[in-house]
Protein backbone atom coordinates (compact mmCIF):
# COMPACT_ATOMS: atom_id res chain seq x y z
CA UNK A 1 0.00 0.00 0.00
CA UNK A 2 2.82 2.30 0.94
CA UNK A 3 3.91 2.07 -2.61
CA UNK A 4 0.47 2.73 -3.82
CA UNK A 5 0.50 5.69 -2.04
CA UNK A 6 3.44 7.19 -3.75
CA UNK A 7 2.11 6.60 -7.15
CA UNK A 8 -1.27 8.14 -6.12
CA UNK A 9 1.00 11.50 -5.50
CA UNK A 10 3.06 11.05 -8.29
CA UNK A 11 -0.01 10.68 -10.77
CA UNK A 12 -1.71 14.18 -8.71
CA UNK A 13 1.67 16.02 -9.58
CA UNK A 14 3.06 14.95 -12.95
CA UNK A 15 0.27 16.29 -15.27
CA UNK A 16 3.49 15.64 -18.03
CA UNK A 17 2.44 11.74 -18.02
CA UNK A 18 -0.91 12.98 -20.07
CA UNK A 19 1.41 12.65 -23.18
CA UNK A 20 0.23 10.57 -26.13
CA UNK A 21 2.35 11.38 -28.85
CA UNK A 22 5.69 9.74 -27.58
CA UNK A 23 7.41 6.76 -29.50
CA UNK A 24 5.79 4.04 -27.35
CA UNK A 25 2.00 5.34 -27.80
CA UNK A 26 2.31 5.90 -31.29
CA UNK A 27 3.62 2.59 -32.28
CA UNK A 28 0.42 1.26 -30.20
CA UNK A 29 -1.75 3.62 -32.29
CA UNK A 30 -0.19 2.26 -35.33
CA UNK A 31 -0.97 -1.62 -34.29
CA UNK A 32 -4.12 -0.92 -32.75
CA UNK A 33 -4.94 0.64 -35.78
CA UNK A 34 -3.88 -2.56 -38.04
CA UNK A 35 -6.78 -4.87 -35.33
CA UNK A 36 -10.55 -5.22 -35.98
CA UNK A 37 -11.67 -3.63 -32.55
CA UNK A 38 -15.24 -4.04 -33.49
CA UNK A 39 -17.35 -5.41 -30.67
CA UNK A 40 -13.86 -6.45 -29.26
CA UNK A 41 -13.34 -6.18 -25.52
CA UNK A 42 -9.92 -3.82 -24.61
CA UNK A 43 -7.46 -3.66 -21.46
CA UNK A 44 -4.99 -0.86 -21.16
CA UNK A 45 -3.36 -2.05 -17.87
CA UNK A 46 -0.94 1.16 -16.80
CA UNK A 47 -3.63 3.11 -18.24
CA UNK A 48 -2.13 6.37 -15.84
CA UNK A 49 -4.27 9.66 -16.06
CA UNK A 50 -6.11 7.94 -19.12
CA UNK A 51 -4.73 10.02 -22.19
CA UNK A 52 -4.33 6.95 -24.44
CA UNK A 53 -7.65 5.23 -22.80
CA UNK A 54 -9.34 8.73 -24.35
CA UNK A 55 -7.53 7.97 -27.34
CA UNK A 56 -8.97 4.61 -27.53
CA UNK A 57 -12.95 5.71 -26.82
CA UNK A 58 -12.12 8.41 -29.46
CA UNK A 59 -10.75 6.60 -32.49
CA UNK A 60 -12.38 3.09 -31.80
CA UNK A 61 -16.47 4.01 -31.03
CA UNK A 62 -17.65 0.56 -32.01
CA UNK A 63 -15.40 -1.53 -29.47
CA UNK A 64 -17.73 -3.67 -26.72
CA UNK A 65 -15.56 -2.69 -23.51
CA UNK A 66 -12.40 -0.81 -22.26
CA UNK A 67 -11.34 -1.44 -19.16
CA UNK A 68 -8.73 1.49 -18.20
CA UNK A 69 -6.51 -0.18 -15.53
CA UNK A 70 -3.83 1.54 -13.36
CA UNK A 71 -1.99 0.80 -9.89
CA UNK A 72 -3.09 4.27 -8.45
CA UNK A 73 -6.50 5.31 -7.29
CA UNK A 74 -5.76 8.88 -7.59
CA UNK A 75 -4.75 8.76 -11.75
CA UNK A 76 -7.48 6.60 -12.47
CA UNK A 77 -9.88 9.09 -10.46
CA UNK A 78 -8.31 12.45 -12.77
CA UNK A 79 -9.19 10.01 -15.91
CA UNK A 80 -12.36 9.29 -15.25
CA UNK A 81 -13.09 13.14 -14.07
CA UNK A 82 -11.33 14.16 -17.15
CA UNK A 83 -13.01 12.02 -20.06
CA UNK A 84 -15.98 10.01 -18.51
CA UNK A 85 -17.18 6.63 -19.59
CA UNK A 86 -18.38 7.10 -23.31
CA UNK A 87 -21.84 5.64 -22.46
CA UNK A 88 -19.84 3.10 -20.43
CA UNK A 89 -18.09 1.44 -22.80
CA UNK A 90 -15.02 2.58 -20.44
CA UNK A 91 -14.64 1.29 -17.20
CA UNK A 92 -11.64 2.79 -14.67
CA UNK A 93 -10.69 0.15 -12.50
CA UNK A 94 -8.03 -0.19 -9.94
CA UNK A 95 -5.57 -3.68 -10.78
CA UNK A 96 -2.70 -4.65 -9.91
CA UNK A 97 -0.68 -6.27 -13.37
CA UNK A 98 0.76 -9.24 -11.47
CA UNK A 99 -2.65 -10.23 -10.44
CA UNK A 100 -5.64 -8.91 -11.79
CA UNK A 101 -9.02 -10.05 -11.46
CA UNK A 102 -10.44 -10.42 -14.72
CA UNK A 103 -11.15 -13.98 -15.91
CA UNK A 104 -8.98 -16.53 -17.97
CA UNK A 105 -9.49 -15.79 -21.58
CA UNK A 106 -11.52 -12.83 -21.71
CA UNK A 107 -9.53 -10.33 -23.35
CA UNK A 108 -9.49 -9.48 -27.17
CA UNK A 109 -6.65 -7.07 -27.30
CA UNK A 110 -4.32 -5.93 -24.46
CA UNK A 111 -1.78 -3.08 -24.43
CA UNK A 112 0.36 -2.54 -21.51
CA UNK A 113 2.70 0.90 -22.32
CA UNK A 114 6.09 1.26 -19.67
CA UNK A 115 4.67 -0.73 -17.13
CA UNK A 116 6.63 -3.67 -16.44
CA UNK A 117 9.80 -1.71 -15.63
CA UNK A 118 7.32 -0.39 -12.83
CA UNK A 119 6.38 -3.89 -10.97
CA UNK A 120 8.59 -6.70 -8.59
CA UNK A 121 8.53 -8.83 -11.32
CA UNK A 122 7.51 -8.26 -14.81
CA UNK A 123 8.07 -12.49 -15.37
CA UNK A 124 4.54 -12.48 -13.09
CA UNK A 125 3.01 -9.57 -15.09
CA UNK A 126 4.00 -11.02 -18.72
CA UNK A 127 1.88 -14.33 -17.05
CA UNK A 128 -1.26 -12.72 -16.20
CA UNK A 129 -1.46 -10.87 -19.36
CA UNK A 130 -0.97 -14.19 -21.08
CA UNK A 131 -3.67 -15.42 -18.93
CA UNK A 132 -6.12 -13.18 -19.33
CA UNK A 133 -6.07 -12.55 -23.16
CA UNK A 134 -8.45 -15.15 -25.56
CA UNK A 135 -6.07 -17.38 -27.44
CA UNK A 136 -5.51 -15.81 -30.50
CA UNK A 137 -5.74 -12.43 -28.90
CA UNK A 138 -3.23 -9.24 -29.18
CA UNK A 139 -0.69 -7.80 -26.83
CA UNK A 140 0.77 -4.42 -27.64
CA UNK A 141 3.85 -4.09 -25.03
CA UNK A 142 6.38 -1.50 -24.93
CA UNK A 143 9.11 -0.93 -21.96
CA UNK A 144 12.60 0.49 -21.19
CA UNK A 145 15.45 -1.74 -21.99
CA UNK A 146 18.77 -1.64 -20.06
CA UNK A 147 20.67 -4.18 -21.71
CA UNK A 148 23.30 -1.48 -22.66
CA UNK A 149 25.48 1.08 -22.40
CA UNK A 150 22.81 3.40 -20.74
CA UNK A 151 22.13 -0.11 -17.97
CA UNK A 152 25.60 -0.05 -17.17
CA UNK A 153 25.38 3.63 -16.25
CA UNK A 154 22.38 2.76 -14.59
CA UNK A 155 24.19 0.00 -12.09
CA UNK A 156 26.85 2.77 -11.99
CA UNK A 157 24.68 5.31 -10.57
CA UNK A 158 22.92 2.71 -7.97
CA UNK A 159 26.39 1.98 -6.55
CA UNK A 160 27.35 5.66 -6.11
CA UNK A 161 23.46 5.78 -4.19
CA UNK A 162 22.43 8.17 -6.37
CA UNK A 163 20.03 5.15 -8.69
CA UNK A 164 18.20 6.68 -12.32
CA UNK A 165 14.81 6.73 -11.30
CA UNK A 166 13.03 7.58 -14.65
CA UNK A 167 12.22 11.20 -13.67
CA UNK A 168 11.32 10.61 -9.88
CA UNK A 169 8.93 7.52 -10.38
CA UNK A 170 8.86 5.15 -7.12
CA UNK A 171 9.72 2.10 -8.32
CA UNK A 172 12.10 1.28 -11.09
CA UNK A 173 13.68 -1.94 -12.56
CA UNK A 174 16.42 -1.87 -14.77
CA UNK A 175 14.77 -4.55 -17.62
CA UNK A 176 16.68 -6.47 -20.04
CA UNK A 177 15.09 -7.32 -23.47
CA UNK A 178 16.66 -10.88 -23.83
CA UNK A 179 15.14 -11.34 -20.38
CA UNK A 180 11.86 -9.79 -21.66
CA UNK A 181 11.57 -11.17 -25.24
CA UNK A 182 12.23 -15.02 -23.25
CA UNK A 183 9.37 -14.01 -20.82
CA UNK A 184 6.91 -13.41 -24.11
CA UNK A 185 7.81 -16.68 -25.57
CA UNK A 186 7.55 -18.38 -22.53
CA UNK A 187 4.32 -17.43 -21.70
CA UNK A 188 3.10 -18.53 -25.08
CA UNK A 189 3.37 -15.58 -26.71
CA UNK A 190 3.80 -15.87 -30.60
CA UNK A 191 5.79 -12.62 -31.29
CA UNK A 192 4.96 -10.78 -34.35
CA UNK A 193 6.84 -7.77 -34.63
CA UNK A 194 9.34 -6.55 -32.33
CA UNK A 195 12.06 -3.44 -32.81
CA UNK A 196 13.71 -0.90 -30.49
CA UNK A 197 14.87 3.05 -31.10
CA UNK A 198 17.75 4.97 -29.35
CA UNK A 199 21.24 3.65 -29.13
CA UNK A 200 22.30 5.99 -26.39
CA UNK A 201 25.80 7.27 -25.03
CA UNK A 202 25.31 8.44 -21.56
CA UNK A 203 27.37 11.40 -21.22
CA UNK A 204 27.70 15.32 -19.72
CA UNK A 205 25.79 15.62 -23.05
CA UNK A 206 24.57 11.96 -24.05
CA UNK A 207 24.58 10.95 -27.52
CA UNK A 208 21.83 9.25 -29.15
CA UNK A 209 21.69 7.04 -32.26
CA UNK A 210 19.43 4.78 -34.80
CA UNK A 211 15.97 7.14 -33.13
CA UNK A 212 14.28 5.59 -36.52
CA UNK A 213 15.04 2.10 -35.34
CA UNK A 214 18.10 -0.04 -34.83
CA UNK A 215 19.15 -2.34 -37.44
CA UNK A 216 18.55 -6.49 -36.79
CA UNK A 217 21.93 -7.25 -35.21
CA UNK A 218 21.90 -4.80 -32.55
CA UNK A 219 18.28 -4.43 -31.94
CA UNK A 220 18.48 -5.76 -28.41
CA UNK A 221 20.36 -2.83 -27.30
CA UNK A 222 17.97 -0.36 -27.68
CA UNK A 223 16.52 1.87 -24.57
CA UNK A 224 12.94 1.85 -26.03
CA UNK A 225 11.45 -1.02 -27.29
CA UNK A 226 7.82 -2.06 -28.35
CA UNK A 227 6.50 -5.86 -28.98
CA UNK A 228 3.51 -6.84 -31.18
CA UNK A 229 2.58 -10.33 -29.94
CA UNK A 230 -0.22 -12.83 -30.51
CA UNK A 231 -1.53 -15.48 -28.02
CA UNK A 232 -1.14 -19.08 -29.19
Amino acid sequence: MATNNKYNSWHEDHNGDDDINNPWHNFSKAKLGELETNGKTILEIGCGRGGFSNYIGLNHPNISKLYACDYSEAALEIAKDKFGTFENKIEWKQQDIQNMSFADNSIDIAISCETIEHIPSSKKGIQELARVLKPGGFLILTCPNYFNLFGIWCLYRKFIGKPYDEGGQPFVRYIKTPVVYSQLRNAGFNIIKFQSVDLTIPARHPKHFFMKGLPGSIAFMGLQTFYFLQKK
